[in-house]
C-alpha cells in the first residue's frame, strides 16, 4: 500500500524559504503604494488643469465685421446635463475712420426658447463683461450698436467645470485601481511567508538582511578606495606593501612559536627490517590474559596502571 507524501507546509509555498522573494515582495509592496500615491496627486492635478481650460467662441470682432445675432450651442457633456460656467467678455470701442452719431450700446443673452438670460445697457467704454450659468443647448447673442462703434464679444466656456466632483472621484479611482494588483500580489506574498515560517526562520532573514547591509557597506568602501586609487598613483601600494609585510612577518614568528617539540626517533633497523620484507622490529611476544573478559575489564586494568 503506497501513501502519497503530505507537503511540508513550511517549504511547500514557493519562495517561503528564499529570503530574497520575501525582500522583492516588500519592494514591490513600497513602490506600488508610492506610484499609488503619485498617480492620485497627478491624476487629480491634471483634472484640475483640464476643467479649468475654456471653449471659446468668438461673437464680434473688429477685424471679422459686425453681427447683430450670433448663435452659438452649449455643450451636455456625459449627457449628465449640468450647467456650464460661462463668461462674457465685451467691450464697445469708437471707430477712428468713421464719425459715430450716438454711444448707446446693449447687448442680451438669449436661450432657445427666446427667454433673456441677461440683458445689458450702457455707453461705449463702459464694462459690459459677465459671467452667467448656462444650461446645455442653443443660446443667442443679440448686440445692438449705433454707426461708427466696433464691438468686441467672446464667450468663454469651461465645459468641464460642471463635473468638477465626479471627476475628481474618477481620476481617484482609476489611480487606485491601476497599481491595486501588484499590492495585492505582493501583500499576498508576505502573508503567505509570515504564516509558514517559524520564528527561528525570520531570524535568520534579519540577520541575512544585516549581512546584506554590511556587504553593501564594504563595497562601497571598496570601491571608494578603487576610485582614489588612480589619484594616488604608486605611494599607497608601497604603503600597503609596508603595512602588509610585518604583519606577514608576525603570522611567520607565530607559527614557528605553535610547533610541537616532538622528539626524534630513530627508525633506520626498522626500516632496513622493512626493506629486507621481513617482520623483525616489527614482532613482539602476544600472550593471551585471561583477566580481559569484557570490554570492562581492559578499562580497569588502565586505572591500576
Amino acid at each position: 500500500m503506497f501513501v502519497i507524501p503530505e507537503d511540508d507546509p513550511q517549504t511547500s509555498p514557493e519562495g517561503a524559504d528564499d529570503p530574497v522573494t520575501e525582500l522583492q515582495a516588500k519592494r514591490t509592496q513600497q513602490q506600488a503604494f508610492l506610484l499609488m500615491i503619485f498617480m492620485i496627486v497627478g491624476m487629480n492635478s491634471a483634472w484640475l488643469v483640464a476643467q479649468s481650460q475654456t471653449s471659446d467662441v468668438e461673437v464680434n470682432k473688429p477685424e471679422a465685421g459686425f453681427r447683430s445675432m450670433h448663435t452659438f450651442e452649449v455643450p451636455d457633456m456625459m449627457l449628465m446635463a449640468r450647467t456650464v460656467p460661462t463668461t462674457i467678455d465685451c467691450q464697445f470701442v469708437l471707430d477712428e475712420t468713421k464719425e459715430a452719431n450716438s454711444t448707446d450700446v446693449s447687448w442680451r443673452m438669449l436661450d432657445s426658447r427666446g427667454n433673456v438670460l441677461h440683458q445689458w445697457s450702457g455707453q461705449v467704454g463702459e464694462d459690459c463683461s459677465t459671467e452667467l450659468q448656462l444650461s446645455p443647448g442653443t443660446h443667442r447673442v443679440s448686440t445692438t450698436v449705433p454707426f461708427g462703434v466696433q464691438a468686441e464679444q467672446t464667450v468663454h466656456m469651461q465645459v468641464w467645470k460642471g463635473l468638477s466632483s465626479e471627476g475628481y472621484i474618477i481620476a481617484t479611482v482609476m489611480a487606485i485601481l491601476f497599481p491595486l494588483p501588484a499590492i495585492l500580489v505582493a501583500r499576498r506574498k508576505l502573508s503567505r511567508s509570515k504564516r509558514v515560517q517559524p520564528l527561528a526562520r525570520l531570524r535568520r532573514l534579519e540577520d541575512w538582511q544585516a549581512i546584506h547591509r554590511e556587504m553593501e557597506e564594504l563595497d562601497r568602501t571598496a570601491a571608494e578606495i578603487n576610485d582614489l586609487q588612480p589619484y594616488l598613483g604608486g605611494s599607497m601600494v608601497s604603503e600597503q606593501l609596508a603595512v602588509s609585510q610585518p604583519v606577514m612577518n608576525a603570522e611567520t614568528d607565530a607559527g614557528e612559536e605553535l610547533e610541537p617539540d616532538i622528539p626524534q626517533i630513530d627508525q633506520t633497523e626498522l626500516i632496513e627490517d622493512m626493506e629486507l620484507d621481513t617482520l623483525s622490529g616489527l614482532e613482539d611476544p602476544l600472550a593471551a590474559d585471561n583477566r580481559i573478559q569484557r570490554v570492562g575489564d581492559i578499562y580497569d586494568l588502565m586505572k591500576e596502571d
